[in-house]
């Protein structure tokens, strides 16, 4: 397999997806399987609600207690 091999020859890439690679940087194989984007939010690891900091973001799992209908087709959810 050839790492300096330009994007655009891989398939299931075309045109369009060419560009977007393009403005990331993009340009051959090896900067595909190296690109790690800018941003990652870690999910693996949810928190309590009191763990949490003033601002912090952070994963949460929450359950409805229960639900009541309302007079519109949605229904609304009561969290503990």
């Amino acid at each position: 397999m050839d790492l300096k091999k330009e994007v655009q020859f891989i398939k299931g890439v075309g045109p369009s997806r060419v560009k977007l690679l393009n403005k990331l940087g993009i340009n051959t194989l090896e900067d595909l399987i190296t690109y790690y984007p800018r941003n990652y939010e870690d999910r693996s690891k949810p928190k309590m609600i009191a763990e949490l900091q003033n601002g912090e973001e952070a994963l949460i799992s929450a359950f409805p207690v229960r639900t009541h209908e309302s007079n519109s087709n949605s229904r609304k959810f009561d969290f503990m």
